[in-house]
């Protein structure tokens, strides 16, 4: 039986099989895909244009409508408002863009390929969560392994970013980009360590009426959003900081009797002590590896019960050992 020969679409035939639509997005500040159903519309959308179609095209994305004008090269969230650039990458358009209206600005360099400026495939937050075969990857696992990394970016509980005037609507998307990529569960947060800094140089942080105001203050942009935590508190939240503090206090107790003996075992006068000193220095090692912490500003023991009252039962026995550890030993 014969079949009738098949022909590719219009759409096929006008663009590259590798070109994608991309759009700018402004909170993660990179070029990212469209959808393979987006790309689709816009490409069908771009070749009506040579038929009398509209120079705006409307494209529904899950449950979110956008429009994309080809006179500028803009995106816009038809519920949000909020506009992007876009452009199209691996390939040339088909025929020219259509004139921009009057007394409007036609596309910028880098919709037009001619200006690249920011990184052009930055991995969206959703990727971040899945490994090579599109599995999930446990939080954990993911910190381990570094999945997810590319230059620049490193999974250290650490980040800073600049925010124009432009972003404050997209500030919770910023943030949520920024963690994701330094590795920072929402519940390990600690908003007192997350500081906002105008251009003045004043800073706000762990205030959201201070926050609030510098946000609101046109004035105040361009800001500079950072968030760098104490070593012995990355990935620690809020809520988990007094146990730190007090393992921190623990520890300074361990390093000071090391420091007095020298860290040497043959100090040790008891032999029965010394896999005990051993042990202190093998936990000494493994916290400075793992936190980079030094414990130099560690709270003292009195200083540790006036803030944390309620953490005074850990130290029953160390209120009496802790000080007078290297003499035991």
């Amino acid at each position: 039986t014969s079949h009738p020969p098949t022909y590719p679409s219009a759409q096929a035939m006008a663009f590259e099989a590798s070109s994608r639509w991309q759009f700018k997005c402004p909170f993660r500040k990179a070029w990212v895909d469209t959808s393979p159903e987006e790309d689709q519309q816009l490409k069908d959308a771009f070749v009506m244009l040579r038929k009398g179609g509209e120079p705006v095209a409307v494209c529904k994305v899950g449950a979110v409508r956008f429009s994309t004008d080809f006179r500028n090269m803009v995106r816009t969230n038809l519920a949000s408002k909020r506009s992007m650039e876009v452009r199209l990458r691996d390939g040339d358009l088909p025929f020219p863009l259509p004139a921009p209206e009057d007394g409007a600005e036609g596309p910028s360099l880098a919709s037009r390929g001619l200006e690249e400026g920011i990184p052009a495939d930055q991995i969206a937050p959703v990727e971040l969560d899945r490994g090579p075969e599109g599995e999930n990857i446990p939080h954990q696992v993911r910190k381990a392994w570094g999945q997810g990394v590319q230059d620049g970016l490193k999974l250290n509980g650490q980040f800073e970013f600049t925010m124009n005037a432009g972003d404050k609507d997209s500030l919770g998307e910023m943030l949520s980009w920024h963690m994701m990529s330094a590795g920072i569960l929402p519940q390990a947060l600690d908003n007192r360590c997350l500081k906002f800094t105008n251009k003045k140089g004043e800073e706000a942080a762990g205030n959201k009426e201070d926050i609030a105001r510098m946000l609101a203050n046109t004035g105040s942009y361009p800001i500079q959003v950072s968030y760098r935590p104490h070593p012995g508190f990355l990935f620690v939240g809020a809520k988990e900081a007094p146990d730190m503090e007090v393992t921190r206090t623990y520890l300074k107790f361990v390093k000071t009797a090391v420091g007095e003996l020298g860290g040497d075992l043959d100090s040790v006068k008891h032999k029965h002590q010394r896999r005990t000193f051993e042990r202190y220095l093998l936990y000494l090692e493994d916290h400075y590896y793992q936190n980079g912490d030094d414990l130099s500003d560690a709270l003292e023991f009195r200083d540790l019960l006036q803030k944390y009252p309620e953490k005074a039962p850990y130290f029953l026995l160390t209120d009496k050992t802790g000080p007078g550890l290297s003499k035991i030993l």
